[in-house]
């Protein structure tokens, strides 16, 4: 049973944390990767069917993905039909099985550990795989060696944002899940971290700097006793002058002219001349989804229409797809994500918020965020752990097949 399920479960999540599919159409055949997509599918479901009648007690958190599933795909098909846009149900309904798939296997304890690990070792090497990719001049998007510089790393997703999310998560999962006992080991440690860092500095994302800067504090909040909150106070401003003259600081650097804008995009914000932030165009992409809503704004526009309209704000994408009460029904969840997340014992309190900042920050500029299986997975992973650790009792012993229907 364990090997069937790493590979009805777990492959599929390492072949989504790796966007291996794209790779296949980009590099082998586009009849290949929807073969893989059909059996991860497949797999997923087989994997389903074998762990339900030993099912442990489901997360109460994890099941409002399905209450906002339920909403979101009867409110979007009607607005499909009513605006006459065409529904691609079956593309975008992935992350929904990919949702009941893990929702169903992580209710069983000792494969929320194993999912850990996994996961873990998954977004390291994505983010190793991210640091070369740029070392060779590698570019998804141009199917290969690009003939000119690439000015920001894009990871195996081809963008930077994404990269940078991927970034953060491998440093989260390595900074709490990995604890070594000796020196050695504890090198190896400071060394990957140091890896994870410089993969986001590469992604030159302003988004993702901010966040990461967010969950370091976090992530420490035990270094911030009241002599050393004194220390960080005296040296704050310091730290604030380096920040603010990044341009000088990484003059001497190879930097191309786009990296060097990104650079003082970053030194804008802190400097708050927030009209001169620039925000590659997604200003104006949102502007025009936004103009959808303010059309449709109870009914919604349809199945993954914001995506074809690539609005990049998952958020204002929900309420152009489905309406406001999808939306309602949206924000409620991650309210109770976070609600529950602050209840839990201080070990899972600072390691899931993080995580969760992280999510629902980037889901400001990207799309993606609730459409990519191996991150539907992980928000079922947290709602797991949460909940189990604030109610140990309740999550301990399996459910029989009656208790769960």
């Amino acid at each position: 049973m364990r090997i069937a399920n790493i590979i009805c479960f777990l492959m599929p999540f390492v072949i989504s944390t790796f966007n291996a599919q794209v790779f296949v159409t980009v590099f082998v055949s586009n009849a290949l990767a929807q073969l893989i997509a059909y059996g991860n599918i497949g797999l997923i479901l087989f994997g389903i069917s074998l762990n339900l009648k030993k099912s442990g007690q489901f997360s109460d958190t994890a099941r409002l993905w399905g209450v906002f599933y339920v909403v979101y795909y009867v409110l979007a098909i009607i607005a499909s039909a009513y605006h006459d846009n065409p529904a691609q149900v079956a593309k975008s309904i992935i992350p929904t099985i990919y949702f009941f798939g893990f929702y169903v296997y992580l209710s069983i304890p000792e494969n929320r550990e194993l999912f850990q690990k996994v996961a873990t070792v998954a977004f390291v090497v994505s983010s190793i795989l991210c640091i070369y990719l740029f070392k060779i001049n590698f570019s998804i998007d141009h199917g290969g060696i690009y003939q000119y510089r690439i000015d920001r790393a894009g990871g195996v997703f081809g963008d930077a944002n994404n990269a940078a999310l991927v970034a953060i998560l491998s440093f989260i999962f390595l900074f709490k899940n990995y604890n070594p006992t000796t020196k050695a080991k504890k090198i190896v440690k400071i060394a990957l971290l140091a890896t994870m860092v410089y993969c986001l500095f590469i992604t030159f994302s302003t988004t993702g700097f901010f966040v990461f800067a967010i969950s370091m504090v976090m992530l420490n909040h035990k270094f911030f006793t009241p002599k050393r909150i004194f220390l960080v106070i005296i040296l704050l401003p310091i730290f604030y002058i380096a920040m603010i003259n990044l341009n000088s600081l990484t003059s001497g650097l190879n930097l191309t002219e786009h990296q060097k804008f990104k650079i003082n995009n970053l030194v804008n914000l802190l400097t708050l001349k927030t009209d001169e932030v620039d925000s590659s165009g997604r200003d104006d992409l949102l502007a025009n989804l936004l103009e959808y809503v303010y059309e449709s704004p109870y009914m919604g526009n349809g199945v993954d229409f914001a995506i074809g309209q690539r609005g990049h704000n998952t958020i204002i994408g929900v309420w152009a797809d489905a309406g406001i009460l999808a939306l309602l029904v949206f924000l409620f969840m991650l309210f109770m994500y976070f609600k529950n997340a602050i209840k839990a014992p201080p070990g899972v309190r600072f390691f899931t918020i993080p995580i969760l900042m992280v999510l629902c920050i980037f889901m400001l500029s990207l799309q993606s965020v609730i459409n990519q299986p191996y991150l539907i997975a992980l928000f079922v992973y947290l709602a797991y752990i949460i909940d189990s650790s604030n109610d140990p009792y309740k999550y301990r012993y399996p459910k029989t097949v009656a208790n769960v229907i």
